[in-house]
């Protein structure tokens, strides 16, 4: 549910399988963390599936450039803003 809702909502992130990543079952057993799923975002933890709490802490979406499809972070909560994609140069508005 955590990947669907990431990807619907255009939110960039990496997955850490914890049965096969040594260093991200480490990483979770350092934080003193037993469950899953876990969110780190920046130096705040989210463990189990907040949509809100995700939402609130995660300060960036992804979009796609209109004309060569490159994905790019943008800010949340900025209302419209101009975007130029670092790829071809193309300038173009977003809602955010």
């Amino acid at each position: 549910m955590g990947k669907e809702f990431l990807s619907k909502n255009n939110i960039y992130f990496v997955e850490r399988d914890i049965n096969k990543d040594a260093a991200a079952r480490m990483e979770l057993q350092r934080r003193g963390i037993s469950g899953v799923p876990t969110f780190l975002i920046g130096e705040d933890v989210v463990v189990g599936f907040d949509r809100a709490k995700l939402l609130q802490l995660i300060d960036h979406r992804l979009v796609r450039c209109e004309q060569c499809s490159q994905k790019m972070r943008v800010p949340v909560n900025k209302g419209k803003i101009k975007v130029k994609c670092p790829k071809c140069t193309h300038e173009f508005t977003v809602t955010t």
